[in-house]
């Protein structure tokens, strides 16, 4: 506004001396003075009233001509406002003297038009404008309003716009101007220079950095928002490493001569580097100065880190807030000695009042059940309000898949300083999922399928059968070599009460290749309950009958299949006790889940055998935004036969090798094998009554849907414990690309490396894994 206003002022200032010298030289040079004025007229008018204007005149048809009059009047019109230009014309008329004052009148913007702008917005350009609607069109400025322009764009990135200004009339003063751009293509980044750094290097400036040189023709375009957040980001660096006075002196963007590419160098002053001379603790009365200073991880003597500064202030907060205190408040004042290179660090912590919790709302759920989310809940109502409970909960609720969002709030209640009341906002998802489609596998090959999955399903809610925290599943598999049929339900509260009932109806046959090929057809069904302990812990039970039956054998098969020709029934109860902390359980990037189980057959049927397994899965980011995750896990089992049983039937022993165990080797590859014949024929896998497998995984989430894996995997099988062999593990490595489709299901791909295999256990195997639903 005040570059406007000093512009139309000196435009006046102009006009007033160009139109004092514009009075027509024949009223200088020629005496007039004394002679009457046979008229005084105005011409130029077209939006301002004449009448307006001779109000303002000293001059009148009838007088003596006075040049000075004539003078103050054009001052007069000057000071109006209205006109950028006045001349006083004066003639020889009938005897006496015709004055006319020749006036030109401001043009006034009505309309700003911006044209062909594609990468920046209206009112951004708009915004380094100087004449804008309804002010004085100043045609002296049309270069300075171009410049701006180009400025905003060359800043932005875009050296080759062009900009042309056009002034339309489009009435009486009155004009419309057009902005026309042509934006032309950004310039790519050819290198990114650094001038002055010695603490941080060229290389850790860089990575520092989103913004990015070219490679070849990709990417490095250049973008002024993400340039300003680098130089943000490298400031805050150097803070990181107690340089409080870093600074960046200057940048310069050099444009190549067609302005397609640029070189950006960026100044540096690291400053010196600063220590903790001191720090302390300040308005702390429910904790003790040590309980405080214990969670702070910048203490005395240690180089001044700005960000984790602020990162032990909300640490403390968090520790507040954690412990019922909601509205507390940490703020860490940093004093620089200067002198000495040193700073005062002072955590000023306002502890604000204690908060429980009096009710405890749940909205937005328009299907679900209240009681299905509140089983959810870590808190109750009078309790005393724990942030990590809540957080915990909300995770918990996320977690179900019922609701696309979760949004957790505390509402304060009037005149009650004591209490508050914990809402929970949901908005419903979509829960149930009809899927068809084919899949593929290197251990089963082909398969088509049809699933029916309600994960929100309530029996007793006809027709709409939703709202209940229910699962109901059904599938039909059928593929090259597995056939499968399979009905599942499950209620988290059967019946209102705390324990999980449920149920599985299965019917499964499975074509085993590799040395005897044959036919393995399960099925049966279980009945299961489940009792959580704790937040955590888990039991479940399950009861199990299960007829298998081996078909399709040659006549004279290795007595290890033979024993088991035709049907034979097991009936096994289970125990299961299950440790479960993952964030996630379905993309877990932190926390572990440990299950141990204990199977007992002999319940009748023809087997009696005990079967013991544990399995360990460890997740640890690498990174603060999660995108690097180290897992490990460890599985461990051990299975024998007992009382009357001479033996393990073969679909309850123990197998490795593939996709679910050691990548890189075949399926069932690893562990004991037979010949198909007594002394000739290709051997096959037996099992063993003793497996152990570790794998190690690292894995980088490019983004929700990306994975690219790395592992190690190791394992073994053997006939008995007496048998165990160290020597026996087999070792692969491999590499793995995943993708997560959503509503559709995964796909994965894992080359394995078998590190120590036998002789006809191959170099390399490749493991597809996929889900298409469609």
């Amino acid at each position: 506004m005040l570059k406007r206003n000093g512009r139309a002022q000196l435009a006046c200032c102009v006009a007033v001396l160009i139109a004092l010298a514009g009075i027509t030289p024949n009223a200088w040079t020629q005496s007039y003075r004394g002679k009457t004025l046979s008229s005084v007229s105005v011409s130029g008018l077209e939006r301002i009233s004449e009448q307006v204007v001779r109000a303002k005149l000293e001059v009148q048809a009838g007088q003596e001509y006075n040049p000075r009059a004539v003078a103050r009047d054009i001052r007069r019109l000057f000071g109006m406002g209205f006109f950028t230009d006045i001349k006083a014309d004066v003639q020889e008329a009938n005897g006496g003297v015709a004055l006319t004052y020749q006036v030109e009148e401001k043009r006034v913007i009505e309309e700003v038009k911006i044209i062909g702008n594609k990468k920046l917005k209206k009112r951004r350009i708009r915004g380094v404008l100087s004449m804008l609607e309804g002010d004085s069109f100043v045609e002296e400025a049309y270069g300075d309003e171009r410049q701006a322009v180009l400025e905003l764009y060359e800043g932005k990135g875009f050296a080759n716009t062009k900009v042309d200004l056009v002034a339309e009339k489009v009435g009486p003063s009155r004009v419309r101007l057009v902005y026309s751009i042509q934006e032309g293509k950004k310039a790519r980044i050819h290198s990114i220079k650094f001038v002055g750094n010695d603490v941080l290097t060229r290389r850790r400036l860089k990575k520092i950095m989103k913004t990015n040189k070219a490679f070849w023709f990709l990417g490095g375009r250049y973008e002024e928002d993400k340039f300003e957040a680098d130089l943000e980001s490298i400031l805050s660096a150097y803070g990181d490493r107690g340089r409080l006075e870093a600074d960046i002196t200057k940048t310069d963007l050099i444009y190549t001569p067609n302005g397609k590419g640029m070189d950006v160098t960026i100044y540096l002053q690291e400053g010196p580097e600063y220590q903790v001379d001191e720090m302390q603790v300040e308005g702390n009365l429910v904790y003790d100065d040590d309980e405080v200073v214990r969670i702070v991880e910048v203490q005395a003597g240690d180089v001044h880190n700005k960000s984790q500064v602020e990162a032990d202030a909300e640490k403390v907060r968090q520790g507040y807030q954690d412990s019922g205190y909601v509205n507390a408040l940490v703020t860490p004042q940093v004093t620089l000695d200067r002198e000495n290179k040193t700073t005062h660090v002072v955590h000023k912590i306002s502890e604000g009042d204690l908060k429980y919790l009096k009710e405890i709302l749940i909205s937005g759920n328009a299907i679900t059940k209240d009681q299905i989310i509140r089983r959810q809940l870590l808190v109750e109502p009078g309790d005393r309000f724990d942030g990590g409970a809540v957080k915990n909960s909300k995770r918990r609720i996320d977690n179900t898949r019922y609701f696309d969002k979760v949004r957790v709030n505390l509402e304060d209640i009037d005149d009650d300083d004591l209490y508050s009341n914990l809402m929970f906002d949901v908005e419903e998802g979509k829960t149930g999922n009809f899927n068809f489609g084919a899949g593929f596998n290197t251990e089963e090959g082909m398969s088509g399928f049809g699933e029916l999955r309600l994960n929100n399903f309530d029996i007793t809610n006809w027709p709409k059968f939703s709202g209940g925290g229910q699962q109901l599943r059904l599938k039909l598999n059928v593929g090259d070599r597995r056939d499968e049929y399979y009905l599942s339900f499950t209620d988290p509260e059967w019946m209102g009460y705390p324990l999980a009932f449920g149920f599985d109806i299965f019917d499964e046959s499975y074509e085993v290749r590799g040395g005897a090929d044959y036919e393995e057809h399960e099925r049966g069904a279980q009945l299961r309950v489940g009792k959580s302990l704790s937040p955590y812990v888990t039991l479940r039970s399950s009861f199990r009958y299960q007829d298998t039956e081996l078909s399709d054998l040659p006549m004279f098969v290795n007595r290890e299949i033979r024993r088991q020709r035709g049907s034979s029934t097991t009936i096994s109860t289970q125990w299961q006790l299950e440790r479960n902390t993952l964030d996630n359980p379905h993309d877990p990037a932190s926390g572990s889940k440990h299950v141990g189980s204990m199977q007992i057959a002999g319940f009748g049927g023809d087997h009696q055998f005990v079967k013991l397994e544990h399995s360990s899965n460890w997740y640890h980011p690498l990174s603060e935004s999660k995108k690097w995750v180290l897992s490990l896990r460890l599985r461990e089992g051990y299975v024998k036969e007992y009382g009357g049983s001479e033996y393990v039937p073969l679909q309850d022993r123990f197998y490795a090798g593939g996709t679910s165990t050691v990548r890189g080797y075949d399926n069932r590859d690893i562990g004991p094998r037979e010949r198909e014949y007594l002394f000739w024929g290709d051997t096959f896998a037996v099992g063993g009554r003793l497996r152990v497998v570790t794998n190690a995984e690292l894995k980088y989430k490019i983004n929700d849907t990306l994975r690219v894996y790395s592992f190690w995997d190791a394992g073994g099988v053997w006939e008995d414990v007496e048998d165990l062999d160290p020597g026996d593990i087999r070792h692969s490595v491999g590499l793995g690309f995943g993708v997560d489709v959503p509503h559709m299901g995964p796909i994965r791909v894992d080359y394995g490396i078998p590190i120590n295999p036998d002789d006809d256990q191959g170099s390399g195997r490749l493991h597809f894994m996929s889900g298409f639903r469609f």
